[in-house]
């Protein structure tokens, strides 16, 4: 069986610092490639959370089917 996913990982990935939302200076506002350079962090964060959701719906998954394994093996030595 594949290691089970560590959710450090996953919030060592979300906590770097992000540089998108920083001015440089005056009341303009964020320049258009900060702006598309947060939009590119917010979608690489849904990716990140997407992927942890997935590997923890799989790992849940295989937790189950061998818990459901040993359930029918304890079952069929009580009934022989």
């Amino acid at each position: 069986m594949a290691s089970k996913f560590d959710s450090r990982d996953w919030m060592s990935a979300l906590g770097q610092p992000s540089t998108a939302g920083r001015r440089l200076g005056g009341d303009a506002g964020p320049a258009p490639a900060d702006v598309e350079r947060h939009k590119r962090e917010q979608l690489q964060i849904k990716a990140i959370e997407a992927r942890v959701k997935l590997k923890l719906m799989r790992d849940r998954t295989e937790a189950l089917k061998q818990a459901l394994a040993r359930f029918r093996a304890v079952e069929e030595a009580r009934r022989a």
